[in-house]
């Protein structure tokens, strides 16, 4: 059996999408986005329109799921994150500096900064990853309680790189 932090990391590499938690003034929400790994975190691609984009911008703060929603019952597993959350600013410059950090996973997809500026709302929002919790089996098996283990964030990202 895997230990939680590798766990934590297959999940991570093999899932494409994070549902991003935030709140505002008018309370919490949540948006289901495509993600690129970074050395410590990831990001994502958003309209700075979108509610989720204006919350990040106002608290430098999220949180994040990923899972394997098609895994059966008895399989299910999941990353639970919080993040420190930022807006990259609309500069080629920064943009390419964010993309030069992906981890080999994702290394060579959408690598023009020129396609990220060509939608003049699109902004990169950088969630660095501050806690790591994945979903506690044992206690689920044993009794029957939904619970979640909190991981070495180092850890699971030492093991995507």
């Amino acid at each position: 059996m895997t230990g939680p932090e590798e766990r934590a990391a297959s999940i991570l590499a093999a899932q494409r999408y994070v549902v991003i938690g935030t709140a505002d003034a008018d309370g919490p929400w949540t948006a289901a986005a495509q993600y690129r790994l970074l050395a410590r975190g990831m990001y994502v691609e958003s309209g700075r329109a979108s509610r989720h984009a204006r919350a990040i911008s106002a608290s430098g703060v999220a949180s994040g799921v990923v899972y394997d929603s098609s895994a059966a019952i008895a399989d299910a597993d999941g990353v639970q994150l919080s993040f420190r959350a930022s807006e990259m600013d609309a500069d080629a410059s920064a943009i390419s500096a964010v993309l030069a950090e992906r981890l080999p996973r994702d290394a060579g997809t959408d690598d023009d900064a020129a396609a990220v500026l060509a939608v003049p709302d699109k902004r990169l929002y950088v969630l660095e990853v501050e806690r790591v919790f994945v979903f506690d089996r044992d206690a689920w098996r044993t009794r029957g309680t939904d619970a979640r283990l909190e991981v070495d964030a180092a850890a699971v990202w030492a093991r995507l790189t």
